[in-house]
């Protein structure tokens, strides 16, 4: 047997494996600490409406109706609960504040994601691929993404694995691989509606993909992998449709250009991606297959704002990060220079420092997207609040006001989930509504930005701090 001082070369090849696989995930966690350290607030504003829910759910255990946001009609509420039972389970086991562990979960998430992303490439592509990939994914402005604190964090750690289940149960006779990758799109149904609905497309198409190509396919692992995850994803559905219905409001169409699409995956990641991509179409392999069609369908549904589709192209594109960079570090696996690998070795080195800096450069200019303003009103509600009547304000400071100052709001965040609201424009805007208006939509605050010079119709001033006025509704 082959050995390298003494230590067998299966032995070395291991740990080699297992040294490539951590490093990225490793540097993550790092450039993650620096702005959960350096900050005393989450780094998103989604966390706030996520910590309103899980708020409830400690509260009032597993619920389906929301009475403090959309208020005063209030809503169901349609976002699967299983990121916000683990903040619940957190904050309960440590007994630290929700501010406090989102905050802190922040290099978890990063770490845990590109591990997912640097594991299952390397099962995909060989370990040098996985620790590229892990690299790649860092150096790309997706990196936002990966470290902050929100159910599609905590659902792209699963988005890897649940495609390469996919991926073996299409070789395999057996039915545990199905069930398994079954049990994790059913974890994904209840982390992230999204990501799970991309990777079903995504699977749905590399099936017919595979079929043209003349692989075969086992329909029965398919389908069973699919209704395992609807089975355990309707333990919360279920209720849900029965009592209330599901109900989706399509956000606005927010369309990429070209450059935009370079900008979000770095000029590194698009050349070394668009390379892959054709080195991948060229060996036409299963994993190629796989990878090129996830990588193609993606940009394909980003691009569809073009045509009227209503898509957010910048969230629909974050789904493509992981074939982007598997592929694009794929390249590096035959790759030679006058039949020396060494020289490979020297550029695979460039790209991870490359790929270092640039994540440093975006975790040390990231802040927080909720402002020192924003914070001191929902504190004051906390304290001052009546906790009964509605809060009619902007749209962005509301889910800090329902999360920290437990006050009803006229929206609430997560606007998709909104069925009825009162019409706040008449209110912060206009001014134009009358002491019957008020009654019937149940207002008792009216906040304003300083700029606006107006007194809002029977009411007074009971705050005010730099950017914002709380006027109290009195009728």
């Amino acid at each position: 047997m082959k050995s390298i001082a003494g230590i067998p070369m299966e032995i070395v090849k291991r740990n080699t494996t297992l040294i490539l696989t951590l490093l990225p995930p490793l540097f993550a966690f790092l450039l993650a600490l620096v702005p959960s350290l350096k900050y005393s607030t989450p780094l998103t504003w989604d966390i706030y409406y996520h910590i309103h829910n899980a708020m409830l759910y400690m509260e009032r255990g597993i619920v389906f109706w929301d009475p403090l946001t959309c208020a005063p009609y209030g809503r169901p509420i349609c976002y699967p609960p299983l990121f916000h039972v683990m903040l619940t389970l957190l904050v309960k086991i440590t007994g630290l504040g929700f501010l406090t562990v989102a905050r802190f979960i922040q290099p978890v998430m990063a770490f845990l994601i590109i591990l997912s992303f640097s594991h299952v490439a390397g099962r995909f592509y060989g370990f040098l691929t996985g620790f590229l990939t892990g690299m790649l994914s860092i150096s790309s402005i997706f990196f936002l993404r990966i470290i902050m604190p929100i159910p599609e964090a905590m659902a792209m750690i699963f988005v890897p694995f649940f495609v390469y289940g996919y991926y073996i149960s299409m070789e395999n006779d057996s039915k545990l691989y199905p069930v398994f990758t079954g049990i994790i799109f059913g974890v994904l149904m209840l982390t992230h509606t999204l990501s799970a609905a991309m990777v079903l497309a995504v699977v749905l198409i590399s099936a017919l993909a595979f079929r043209i190509g003349g692989y075969s396919i086992k329909p029965g692992n398919l389908l069973l992998i699919i209704l395992t995850g609807f089975m355990l994803a309707m333990i919360w559905y279920a209720p849900l449709l029965v009592k209330y219905g599901f109900f989706f409001r399509p956000p606005p169409a927010d369309p990429l250009s070209i450059e935009g699409y370079i900008n979000h995956f770095g000029a590194l990641l698009t050349v070394l991606a668009l390379t892959g991509l054709i080195c991948a179409l060229k060996r036409r392999d299963r994993r190629d297959i796989l990878m090129a069609t996830w990588l193609i369908f993606v940009l394909a549904l980003s691009a569809c704002s073009t045509v009227g589709l209503k898509v957010l192209s910048d969230r629909i594109l974050y789904f493509a990060l992981f074939p982007a960079a598997a592929m694009g570090a794929s390249i590096f696996n035959s790759m030679s220079m006058a039949d020396r690998r060494w020289p490979v070795y020297v550029l695979v080195l460039f790209i991870s420092v490359y790929s270092l800096c640039s994540g440093y450069g975006i975790a040390s200019t990231v802040k927080p997207l909720v402002s020192e303003s924003e914070m001191e009103v929902a504190q004051w509600f906390k304290y001052n609040g009546d906790h009964k009547t509605v809060v009619v304000s902007g749209y962005h400071i509301q889910p800090l006001i329902v999360s920290i100052g437990g006050q009803p709001v006229s929206a609430g965040g997560y606007a998709p989930g909104s069925k009825y609201t009162i019409d706040a424009r008449k209110y912060t805007i206009t001014l134009d509504y009358t002491e019957d208006d008020i009654r019937m939509d149940r207002v008792g605050y009216i906040i304003l930005d300083t700029k606006n010079r107006k007194t809002p119709l029977y009411s007074r001033e009971v705050y005010r701090n730099r950017d914002f006025v709380v006027y109290r509704v009195e009728v």
